[in-house]
C-alpha cells in the first residue's frame, strides 16, 4: 500500500497542510522515499496538484455531506477525504466503489478503525447525493470559498480586472493549464520534432518557433529521446519569450541572475552558440545543483554556475543581464496551486523590498549600453510596473525601453512592458521590462 497513488497522495496532502512545504520537494523527498512506479508517480502528481488546486471548494463540500465543520476532523483524515471527494466528483477514471474501499483501508492504516466507518459514512452518502444529482453542489458557487484562493488574493484581483475579470481569472486558475516545449534549433528544427512526436502518439503544433504547444500525449514526453538528449525542454512559451527582450545575438555573453534552476540559461545557451557565455547565479545551492545536472542532459559546455547574493554580491561587468527576480509566483498558480497556500499578503512587502535591491545592486554591472531584463511571473503590480517606476526615480541614468520588434502586440502593455495573463493569452502570468544603461 504505501506505493499505492492514494496512499502517497495522503501522505504528500497531510504533510503539506501541516508544514506548508514546497509541494515539489515534498514530492520528490516521499518518492525517494517509497520509490512508487511511474504509472503511481505520475497519478500522485495529479491527485496532490488538483486536491490543493481545489481544497477550500472540496472542505466546502465535506462540510456540506458530513454535517460537519471541518475542523472536526483531524489532518490526515481531511487528506483522505479531500482525495476521496475529488476523484468520485472530478475523476471518472476510478469506479465509485473502489474509491470508498481503497479510502477505508488507508483510513484503518493511518488513523483507527473507528475513523475508518467514518470515511466509509461520508463517501457513501457523498455518492447517494451525487448519483440523484451531479448537480447538487451548485448552491456553492456563491460562496468565495469556491475559488479556493485565498481572500486576500480574491480581492486583490477583483479591485485590480473587476468582478467579471476575476471570475474568468479564477476559472482559468482552476483548471490545468496548456503545456508548451522549446525546441533546441541549434540541433533540431520544429517541423521535425512535430514528426517524431507524431510517431508517439504525442500531438503538438509550433505556436512561436522554437515552442509547441502539447495537445496530447504529454506523460510521455520525459521518456522520449528527445527530452532525455536535450533537444526540447518544458518551458512557457511566455517565459521563454522574454528572452527574446535581450536581442542575444551569437557569441554573447550574458549574466543570469536568481537564474536556477535554469530554464532560462538553456535557452540563452542555444540562441548565443558555443563562441557566448552564459553566467548563471543563484543563492540557493540546492536549486544550483539541479541547474548543472541538466546541463548534463543538455550537453552545454557555454553555461557556468556560481552561488551569489543578488541583493549584495559583485558581478562582472556585462552588456546583456537578466533578472528573474523572486517573486509572489501568482501568475503561475495554475502550474504551481500550492503556492497560493504558501503565501500571505504581508510576503509582498518583504518580496518588493528585495527585488528592488536586486535590481539596484545588479544594475551596477552593467556597461554603458548595455541591456538588462527585469522580470517576474507575479501579477502584482507592485512586484512589477511599481518596482520600474522607484527603480528609474533612483537612476536617472537608466531608460525604460519600451519597443519590441520581436514580442507579439498584445504581450506588451500601455508601459511599453512584456505583461501575459493566464485568462487573456492561456499562457503564465509574466512581467518584464527592458532597461538600458545610458
Amino acid at each position: 500500500m504505501n506505493s499505492d497513488a492514494r496512499f502517497l497522495s495522503i501522505y504528500i496532502l497531510n504533510r503539506f497542510s501541516i508544514k506548508k512545504e514546497n509541494l515539489n520537494k515534498l514530492r520528490n523527498n516521499v518518492f525517494a522515499k517509497f520509490n512508487p512506479s511511474k504509472i503511481n508517480r505520475a497519478r500522485t502528481i495529479v491527485l496532490t496538484n488538483e486536491v490543493i488546486r481545489k481544497k477550500e471548494r472540496l472542505d466546502m463540500m465535506i462540510t456540506t455531506i458530513s454535517d460537519r465543520k471541518i475542523e472536526y476532523f483531524n489532518s490526515t483524515l481531511k487528506s483522505i477525504l479531500r482525495v476521496g471527494f475529488y476523484e468520485i466528483i472530478y475523476d471518472n477514471s476510478v469506479p465509485q466503489f473502489a474509491i470508498v474501499d481503497s479510502s477505508v483501508k488507508v483510513t484503518k492504516k493511518l488513523i483507527s478503525k473507528k475513523a475508518s466507518g467514518l470515511t466509509n459514512a461520508v463517501l457513501r452518502k457523498l455518492i447517494r447525493t451525487y448519483n440523484q444529482d451531479s448537480k447538487w453542489f451548485s448552491p456553492l458557487k456563491k460562496r468565495r470559498q469556491w475559488w479556493s484562493i485565498p481572500i486576500w488574493i480574491q480581492e486583490r484581483w477583483e479591485s485590480r480586472f473587476g468582478k467579471k475579470g476575476f471570475e474568468l481569472m479564477a476559472e482559468c486558475m482552476d483548471n490545468i493549464p496548456a503545456i508548451y516545449i522549446r525546441v533546441d534549433q541549434s540541433r533540431i528544427n520544429c517541423v521535425s520534432v512535430v514528426k517524431l512526436l507524431k510517431d508517439l502518439d504525442i500531438e503538438a503544433e509550433v505556436v512561436i518557433e522554437p515552442f509547441l504547444k502539447v495537445a496530447k500525449g504529454l506523460g510521455k514526453i520525459l521518456s522520449t529521446k528527445l527530452f532525455q538528449t536535450g533537444q526540447v525542454s518544458i518551458q512557457d512559451v511566455a517565459a521563454g519569450n522574454i528572452v527574446h527582450l535581450l536581442e542575444l545575438k551569437e557569441g554573447d555573453t550574458v549574466l543570469d541572475i536568481c537564474a536556477a534552476p535554469g530554464t532560462k540559461s538553456l535557452f540563452m545557451s542555444e540562441i548565443i552558440g558555443e563562441g557566448g557565455n552564459v553566467h548563471a547565479f543563484d543563492i540557493s545551492e540546492s536549486r544550483i545543483k539541479q541547474g548543472k545536472n541538466d546541463i548534463k542532459r543538455h550537453g552545454k559546455k557555454n553555461i557556468h554556475w556560481y552561488k551569489k547574493d543578488a541583493t549584495c554580491d559583485e558581478f562582472p561587468m556585462s552588456d546583456k543581464i537578466l533578472i528573474d527576480a523572486p517573486c509572489s509566483g501568482t501568475g503561475v498558480l495554475r502550474k504551481k496551486p500550492d503556492i497560493k497556500w504558501r503565501r500571505n499578503s504581508n510576503d509582498l512587502a518583504m518580496l518588493t523590498k528585495m527585488q528592488l535591491s536586486i535590481l539596484n545592486n545588479v544594475s551596477k554591472f552593467l556597461n554603458l549600453g548595455g541591456t538588462l531584463v527585469y522580470s517576474t511571473c507575479s501579477l502584482e503590480p507592485e512586484e512589477n510596473w511599481n518596482i520600474i517606476i522607484e527603480f528609474l526615480k533612483l537612476k536617472p541614468n537608466f531608460q525604460l525601453m519600451t519597443k519590441h520588434s520581436i514580442i507579439k502586440d498584445e504581450w506588451i502593455n500601455n508601459n511599453g512592458c512584456f505583461e501575459t495573463f493566464p485568462h487573456l493569452h492561456d499562457v503564465d502570468g509574466m512581467f518584464a521590462a527592458k532597461l538600458i544603461r545610458t
